[in-house]
């Protein structure tokens, strides 16, 4: 969590030093540009709040079932997540299955098959949550924003909500990864152990 919180103020400092002295400096234009920053910032991260909670609360369990192949991750997609090293840098990215009360943060069990079954149907709707919010960020571009503290209201400026939209893109789309690549493992575990069950019964 540290590593995305200092990752998003880097990068909302980047983006209003870019803005600022894109052109002869002026504290009122610091202000304006500041404020506006932080408006997208808290703009994006609520709308991917808000569409997460939509996924998750409308969308039926059903969908995102392990025993649906669409949700099957292909082998090259499994060597795409180990060629950029995700392994190095997976336990800096913020793991947010609090929040549905079911943790994603460490596997509790290899051999109960419900456990792995819920367990891939939050990374399932993990993963749809997180490709959501990457492509969704752009609606900050809709939020009126205060012009020059003039009181009259207009669009963000490119400038700002491109570069926050980008960020979140980014920072959204790691731990999709790494969902992806925890599946690929958890997915052969949960077959094995639903092949003993059918077994077992038979």
């Amino acid at each position: 969590m540290l590593f995305y919180i200092v990752t998003i103020i880097v990068c909302m400092l980047a983006i209003i030093a870019g803005n600022v002295f894109s052109v002869p400096f002026e504290w009122n234009n610091l202000l304006w540009v500041s404020v506006n920053v932080v408006i997208g910032t808290i703009g994006v991260i609520t709308a991917d709040g808000i569409g997460a909670t939509v996924i998750r609360r409308l969308l039926p369990k059903k969908w995102f079932m392990p025993t649906n192949k669409f949700w099957d991750v292909p082998k090259w997609e499994h060597n795409f997540y180990k060629a950029i090293k995700i392994k190095a840098w997976k336990d800096h990215v913020p793991e947010l299955g609090g929040f549905t009360s079911f943790s994603k943060s460490e596997l509790k069990s290899t051999s109960d098959k419900a456990y792995l079954e819920q367990f891939l149907v939050e990374i399932n709707y993990g993963y749809v949550i997180h490709w959501q919010n990457a492509i969704c960020g752009f609606v900050i571009m809709f939020i009126p924003y205060w012009f020059n503290l003039t009181g009259v209201l207009f669009p963000c400026p490119l400038s700002i909500w491109i570069p926050i939209f980008a960020v979140n893109f980014i920072l959204s789309l790691l731990p999709a990864f790494i969902l992806r690549y925890t599946g690929y493992t958890l997915s052969r575990l949960y077959k094995k152990q639903a092949k003993k069950a059918q077994e077992a019964s038979e």
